[in-house]
């Protein structure tokens, strides 16, 4: 892959794969403040299963980088599964790749 790793479209991706699983009530949107793992999220304990196995399988895909998002939960003041954007935020700040 040439140039640097949209990680939006990383997560976008990701969605896209998880919100198939879905019925279309409970589907995710692709943006920024739609909840994951807080208050307010369609998805249940599965569903962020789902979601955090796609991303990291979209993560060595798009970058060949392996991560542990699931290690990443609750070590950090900011739980990066919290939203979408702070998801993509994340991965921007913690995965360099080109």
């Amino acid at each position: 892959m040439s140039g640097a790793v949209d990680f939006e479209d990383v997560v976008f991706r990701a969605i896209d794969r998880v919100n198939e699983l879905l019925p279309d009530s409970s589907a995710l949107a692709k943006r920024a403040d739609e909840p994951l793992a807080a208050v307010g999220s369609k998805l249940d304990s599965m569903g962020i299963v789902n979601l955090i196995v796609a991303v990291e399988e979209e993560v060595i895909r798009q970058c060949g980088a392996q991560i542990s998002l699931a290690d990443m939960r609750g070590n950090e003041a900011n739980d990066p599964l919290e939203t979408v954007g702070s998801l993509i935020d994340h991965l921007a700040n913690t995965l360099h790749c080109t």
